[in-house]
Formats: structure tokens, C-alpha cells, sequence
């Protein structure tokens, strides 16, 4: 599992899951850190985002994380 990245107060970590086969479904955990309490946030792909590496996912989830994190802002 990836370490956690800090992105605009927000720390997010990638967990892409193992769908078997060659097959990652991307999805990573994402929570404000600082003066924050809302609850962390679980971001998951969708089935067309599904990939044939965890990295590849993992870099999906990423950007959905970074993408929902500018949303919130």
C-alpha cells in the first residue's frame, strides 16, 4: 500500500484493489488534516477505470482523490 501524499491540506492515501487476474479497481482514502473533522472520504473508480496493474490504478485514484479534494475547496 502507498504511503500517504499531501494534496491542499488533505492527506491521501492509495489502496487500489485486486480484482483478480490482471485486474486493479482504482480506489484510494482521502481526509483533511488539518482543523478538519469530517470523516475520510473513500474514493472508487468505475468499471471502465479498472486497470491491469495496482500502479496504473493507483495513479487513477490518485487523480480522483486530487480531482474530489479541488472540488471541495
Amino acid at each position: 500500500m502507498a504511503e500517504w501524499v499531501t494534496y491542499k491540506n488533505h492527506q491521501i492515501k492509495t489502496c487500489s484493489q485486486h480484482l483478480g487476474d490482471d485486474r486493479w479497481m482504482p480506489k484510494a482514502l482521502a481526509w483533511l488534516s488539518m482543523g478538519g473533522r469530517a470523516p475520510m472520504k473513500t474514493l472508487q473508480g468505475e468499471s471502465h477505470e479498472v486497470s491491469n496493474t495496482e500502479s496504473k490504478a493507483n495513479v487513477i485514484a490518485l487523480g480522483k482523490a486530487k480531482k474530489w479534494v479541488d472540488q471541495q475547496q
